[in-house]
C-alpha cells in the first residue's frame, strides 16, 4: 500500500494512507512525498491527491460595505541561502510588520461611527491576509534571509522608520486611505526557529532556499581527547603481590619436590627394604614363605624385582627364583611370596629392579648423569 509524506512548513509528517491524508486538510501547495518519487512535489501536482486536497475561497467582501482602495508595491532582494547540511538548523520567515502609522484625512460628517469601526476590521483584515500569504509563501524556506513588510495607511506615514529583519528580501507597502484618521501600532511577528535533522531512511528534505558551498571545517580546532593509562588500584596491586608471592611458593615446593626425589633415587637403600623373613625347615626341606618388601618413600613404587637365593649351610648357593612385588603404596609394605626349595635349608634375598613413575626412578638404568643415575622419564 503506497504511503504518503507532507510537510507542514515546520516538520516532515507521516506516513500516511491516502485516507489518512485526506483527514489532514492538506492545500494543491502542500508538499509531499512517496516511494517512487525522485524529489518532493506539490499535493496539486499528484493526480490521486486532487480530490481530497481543500481548496481555499477567496477573502469574502460584502457588497455593501464601502470599498477601500488598497495599493501594494513588492521589493525582491537576492540574499545568500544558508548552507544545508546533514544537520542544519532552519529559521522560518522572521516577518516584522512594522510602523503602520496613519494619516490624518477629513471624514464626512454623515458617516457615523459604526461604518469607522467597520473599517477599521476591513483595513486589519487586508493587512493580516498579506502577512499570512507572505508567511505561507516561506514556510519550508531552510537557512536565514531577510524581509521586510512595510504597513502604511497614507504616504504621510513614512516619518516613521522601518525595522528591517534578515529573513526573507520581500517589502510590501500597503496605502490605505480613508476620510478619518486612524492610528494603529506597530505589529512584529517572529516565527519560532526549528532545528532538523535529516536521516538517510527518511525522504529529502523539502528545500526551496538556494545553497552555498559547504562551510569550511577548521581542522585546527578539533580537539583529541587524549587517552590515558588506567593505573592498577591498591586492591590490584595487593593480589598482584600476593598472586606472585604463590608463584614463588609453588615453584620452592617444585624445587624441594624434585630435591626429596633425587634424594629417594641416590639413596634407595635406605628406603625400600625387605622385612622380616621368617621360613621353615622341614626334613632339610625350606617351605613356602613370604617376602615382604616395604616403601619408605612419599610416592607409589609401582614395581619391585626380588631374587631370592637357596643355599645350603656352607653358604653354596643350591637355587634360586625371581619374585615381582607391584604397586607399594608409599610408607607401606606388600609381602611377596617364595615357593620354597628341597635342596637348600638357608635363604637370601636381592632387590634387582624398582621402578616408581612418581619418583622418576628407574633401578638399574642408568641416566648417564653422575650425581643422579637413576633417574628416568
Amino acid at each position: 500500500m503506497k504511503k504518503y509524506f507532507f510537510s507542514d512548513g515546520t516538520a516532515q509528517q507521516g506516513p500516511f494512507t491516502l485516507e489518512e491524508l485526506q483527514l489532514k486538510n492538506i492545500k494543491a501547495d502542500t508538499p509531499v512525498w512517496y516511494d517512487g518519487l525522485a524529489d518532493w512535489t506539490t499535493a496539486g501536482q499528484v493526480d490521486e491527491l486532487k480530490d481530497i486536497i481543500v481548496h481555499t475561497p477567496p477573502p469574502f467582501h460584502d457588497p455593501h460595505t464601502a470599498a477601500v482602495e488598497v495599493t501594494t508595491a513588492v521589493t525582491v532582494t537576492e540574499t545568500s541561502p544558508a548552507t544545508i547540511t546533514s544537520e542544519t538548523t532552519v529559521t522560518p520567515a522572521s516577518v516584522a510588520a512594522s510602523t503602520v502609522a496613519t494619516t490624518k484625512a477629513r471624514s464626512s460628517k454623515k458617516k457615523t461611527a459604526w461604518a469607522s469601526w467597520l473599517l477599521y476590521l476591513i483595513v486589519f483584515g487586508g493587512v493580516g491576509y498579506f502577512i499570512y500569504q507572505d508567511m505561507e509563501k516561506n514556510k519550508g524556506n531552510k537557512g536565514n534571509n531577510t524581509g521586510t513588510i512595510n504597513i502604511m495607511t497614507d504616504s504621510t506615514a513614512a516619518e516613521n522608520p522601518t525595522e528591517t529583519q534578515t529573513t526573507n528580501p520581500e517589502t510590501h507597502e500597503v496605502v490605505v486611505t480613508d476620510d478619518e484618521a486612524t492610528k494603529t501600532d506597530s505589529v512584529a511577528i517572529t516565527a519560532p526557529t526549528v532545528s532538523t535533522e535529516v536521516k538517510e531512511d527518511q525522504p529529502p528534505a523539502v528545500v526551496t532556499s538556494k545553497t552555498n558551498p559547504p562551510a569550511v571545517v577548521n581542522e585546527k580546532a578539533k580537539t583529541s581527547t587524549p587517552v590515558t593509562k588506567t593505573q592498577p588500584n591498591d586492591a590490584q596491586k595487593l593480589a598482584q603481590k600476593k598472586a606472585e608471592e604463590e608463584k614463588k611458593k609453588q615453584l620452592a615446593a617444585q624445587a624441594a619436590a624434585a630435591a626429596k626425589e633425587k634424594e629417594y633415587r641416590n639413596n634407595w637403600p635406605g628406603y625400600i627394604t625387605f622385612g622380616s623373613i621368617d621360613f621353615k625347615t622341614k626334613d632339610d626341606d625350606i617351605q613356602p614363605f613370604n617376602v615382604p618388601v616395604y616403601n619408605g618413600t612419599n610416592a607409589m613404587i609401582d614395581k619391585v624385582t626380588v631374587r631370592v637365593d637357596y643355599m645350603k649351610k656352607d653358604k653354596k648357593v643350591v637355587g634360586s627364583e625371581t619374585i615381582t612385588i607391584y604397586n607399594i603404596p608409599p610408607g607401606s609394605g606388600i609381602n611377596g611370596k617364595a615357593s620354597g626349595s628341597k635342596k637348600g635349608n638357608n635363604v637370601k634375598t636381592f632387590i634387582t629392579g624398582i621402578s616408581s613413575r612418581k619418583l622418576h626412578f628407574c633401578y638399574p638404568s642408568n641416566s648417564g648423569k653422575a650425581d643422579d643415575p637413576y633417574y628416568c622419564n
